[in-house]
């Protein structure tokens, strides 16, 4: 499956970060996380949504710490 990474800027509009491919395990790992590093940057998860016709899981992401919410990197 891949995963799609998608930040949400301060003016709603969103800013794919990457596509990466991650197995089952590593999925199931995001149950427990609410914040994830990507290219040494911070963000906090605060929606996922399953694309079935394409096969990709898409999480959106704010910048850890923005007035968004999330904690201060």
């Amino acid at each position: 499956m891949t995963i799609t990474f998608y930040e949400k800027l301060p003016g709603g509009e969103l800013r794919k970060i990457s596509d990466r491919p991650w197995d089952e395990k590593v999925i199931q790992s995001l149950q427990s996380a609410n914040y994830i590093y990507i290219d040494g940057k911070e963000y906090e998860m605060i929606e996922g949504r399953l694309n079935l016709d394409l096969y990709v899981f898409e999480l959106l992401l704010v910048k850890a710490g923005s007035e968004e919410g999330g904690a201060e990197a």
